[in-house]
Order: structure tokens, then C-alpha cells, then sequence
């Protein structure tokens, strides 16, 4: 009776030992890592085209948030006419970029995907200033930074639960700076305002998950 008990006490136990492997390698099948991959396609608060995009790293661990970073880069060129004289002529040229670090969570829905997701940065910018009076011209090369706060979404459609095509909108938030703050070249007879730098990077991309 002893070796019955201890018989039906192993196969109990051999048996609870393989349902729980069962549940954990069904558990780790539905779960999976995704990488995304974005490319930026236009950035409202600049005038032509823009580089860069997003990346980003989905994990199945729950209550964690996922991470990722995005970048947005543009060159621009402003010509203002000096209000005191109008053979003089102010050129700004700016080549731009912001950078931020991310954090996001994917949201179930149905039929589609969904992350959000919020980050933080900086928007540096590399400025020549140069001021032409008939002939003659003067210029100066100054760089300037200022913090940048970030919040995303993501819309997605999945294809056979291994990867996703989706869009994206990254709403940038940057205080107003002045471009020509740290120049050598005395700036006043110009109708300047302050470049604002907000705006929305929009995106398109895919996700690969494994």
C-alpha cells in the first residue's frame, strides 16, 4: 500500500511538473519581441523636406514600458530685408535637428494596433548668420539646444501575427528660441520673431516581431 501511495505521489507529481512546462512554453509562444523601424515623411514646423524617423523595441514582459528613439532632421534658408536699409540683407541658414528617447506601451484593439507613448530630448540647431550690404558681407556660426518633450501614436494593421505596417504622428514640443542669439552680428534692424520649433513629425514603418 506504501509503494502505491509513493507511486501515485511521483506520477501526481510528474504530472503537475509537465503541465507547468506546457503552460510556460504556450505562454512564451504567444508572447514575442518586435522591432520597429520608421522613416519620417514630413515635419510640419519645417518648409522642405525632413530625414530621419523612429525605432523601437516591443518586449512581452507586462507593466513594463517598451522603449524607442526618434530623430528628425531639416536645413533651412531665411531672407529678411533690413528695415533701415533695404540693400541690406539678413541670410539665416539652420540646419536642424531634434532627438528624443521614448517610452511606450502597445494598446489591444481589435482589428488594429495601437501604441502610445511619451520622450524627452533636444533640438540642436547650427546657425549661419550673415548679413550682405551691397558688396560686402559679414557672416558668423553659432549652435544652440533647447529641451524637447514628446508624445506619439502609432496606428498599425497586423499581418499573420508576425508583422504590422503602421503610421505614426510625433508631436514635438519645443520652446521658442532665438536663432540669432548668440551671433556676433549686431541683429536690429530686422523684423524678427523668435523660430518656434513645434510641430509633428509624421511617419510610416513596419514592425517585425519574433
Amino acid at each position: 500500500m506504501l509503494n502505491k501511495s509513493k507511486y501515485f505521489s511521483k506520477l501526481a507529481i510528474s504530472a503537475c511538473l509537465l503541465l507547468g512546462l506546457s503552460g510556460i512554453l504556450t505562454t512564451a509562444k504567444a508572447q514575442f519581441i518586435g522591432i520597429n523601424a520608421d522613416v519620417a515623411i514630413a515635419y510640419s514646423a519645417a518648409s522642405g523636406s525632413v530625414s530621419g524617423g523612429a525605432v523601437g523595441i516591443s518586449h512581452p514582459a507586462p507593466y513594463f514600458p517598451n522603449i524607442g528613439a526618434s530623430r528628425v532632421t531639416f536645413n533651412e534658408t531665411e531672407n529678411t530685408t533690413s528695415s533701415a536699409d533695404a540693400n541690406s540683407i539678413l541670410t539665416l541658414e539652420t540646419k536642424t535637428t531634434i532627438s528624443t528617447v521614448n517610452f511606450f506601451y502597445n494598446v489591444p484593439f481589435p482589428v488594429v494596433s495601437i501604441a502610445l507613448g511619451i520622450g524627452t530630448g533636444t533640438l540642436k540647431t547650427n546657425a549661419l548668420v550673415k548679413e550682405t550690404t551691397g558688396g560686402s558681407a559679414i557672416s558668423d556660426n553659432s549652435d544652440l539646444s533647447t529641451p524637447v518633450s514628446e508624445a506619439f501614436i502609432h496606428i498599425g494593421l497586423p499581418f499573420w501575427n508576425t508583422i504590422e505596417f503602421h503610421l505614426g504622428y510625433h508631436a514635438m514640443s519645443v520652446a521658442n528660441i532665438e536663432i540669432t542669439s548668440k551671433s556676433g552680428i549686431v541683429v536690429t534692424n530686422y523684423n524678427l520673431d523668435k523660430k518656434s520649433y513645434t510641430g509633428g513629425m509624421s511617419t510610416i514603418g513596419v514592425q517585425v516581431a519574433f
